[in-house]
């Protein structure tokens, strides 16, 4: 047979971007959810090209976790278009992407979840279409205070914790089967014009399989500096490691800049150690964010918040709340405020 037919008759046959990534999508709903999924649309590498200028620099908003996130618009409406950083690989497993898209389109239903509204499967790496809420997560708001900065004041904060607080415990409780997240950090919490949180990205997360109280990844994965304990030493990951991560966006939200600057007498060594010297009144003012301060708050809240903060922080994992537990504390403490 000649050379080029040959040739010709194995590109032919060859999997093709689509074909490959239509399988995997497949073989992971049947994994995590026995077929079913929320239906998405799926959108053309051209659609999604036009509607981001050829990504465009200027409508990149969001780096986080190996992707780019970039403002775009299809139809007429604003969307978020989550494309794979090439830079990040080998970093970010194909896997991962996929379980991005069947958990993130069952939890798209949660009001604190960013909406997924479909994929492009053309692209050798899986393109996602999100709804717009604005370009802010919770780090440029809080932490690096990115202009045009707006202050967030207390109950606004309590309502951000809430918020989060109850995607996560319907992540654990309310899917087919319990999963866990792994990843919440600052950064993957977007925040609309009313500050409401949006947890975004569920590359990392992972199900807990009948029977079991934990997960287990054959690598562990984390930031560094950014681990549970008990995670870290045994590489299984259960919810309560997820309410490990929660506290540290609890500090986050009572510190606020203090977290992410250069003086050492603000990091977050020092703010734990205030936390938990018997919450000395003079320590407590140390940590809190004196945008916070300037309010009218009992300094109880505060007291409360960082003792609530404190024990999802806590090294055993037996002596964490449950996230579900986490968020009815919340609801008490922002109740007061009213």
């Amino acid at each position: 047979m000649n050379a080029c037919l040959k040739l010709k008759i194995r590109k032919d046959t060859e999997e093709t971007p689509f074909m490959k990534n239509g399988r995997m999508l497949l073989e992971e709903r049947i994994t995590l959810f026995n077929g079913k999924c929320n239906p998405i649309r799926f959108f053309s590498a051209m659609e999604l090209s036009i509607a981001t200028k050829n990504y465009d620099k200027r409508q990149l908003f969001l780096r986080a976790g190996g992707f780019e996130y970039y403002k775009g618009c299809l139809e007429g409406r604003l969307v978020s278009v989550k494309k794979f950083d090439d830079d990040h690989w080998p970093f970010t497993r194909y896997e991962d992407i996929f379980k991005d898209v069947v958990i993130g389109s069952n939890m798209s239903i949660h009001k604190n979840v960013l909406k997924l509204l479909g994929c492009c499967l053309e692209t050798q790496w899986p393109t996602l279409v999100y709804e717009y809420v604005g370009h802010k997560s919770l780090k440029a708001c809080i932490c690096d205070r990115v202009e045009p900065y707006q202050p967030i004041p207390w109950k606004g904060r309590l309502r951000i914790a809430m918020g989060i607080a109850n995607a996560v415990a319907y992540l654990h409780t309310a899917l087919s089967m319990p999963f866990v997240h792994r990843d919440i950090q600052s950064s993957h919490i977007m925040l609309d014009e009313n500050n409401v949180p949006k947890l975004i990205d569920f590359s990392l997360s992972l199900p807990i399989p009948e029977g079991q109280l934990h997960a287990t990844d054959s690598v562990v994965r984390s930031r560094i500096g950014f681990i549970a304990p008990d995670y870290s030493l045994t590489g299984n990951f259960t919810q309560k490691d997820d309410v490990y991560y929660f506290g540290r966006i609890l500090l986050v939200l009572l510190a606020g800049w203090m977290l992410n600057t250069e003086n050492t007498r603000y990091n977050e060594g020092h703010i734990l150690r205030c936390v938990k010297a018997e919450y000395e009144h003079e320590r407590l003012i140390e940590i809190v964010d004196p945008e916070l301060l300037e309010e009218s708050v009992d300094q109880q809240q505060f007291l409360t918040f960082a003792n609530l903060a404190l024990s999802c922080l806590s090294n055993k994992r037996e002596d964490r709340p449950t996230i579900t537990d986490v968020a009815k504390q919340l609801r008490r403490i922002y109740d007061q405020c009213l």
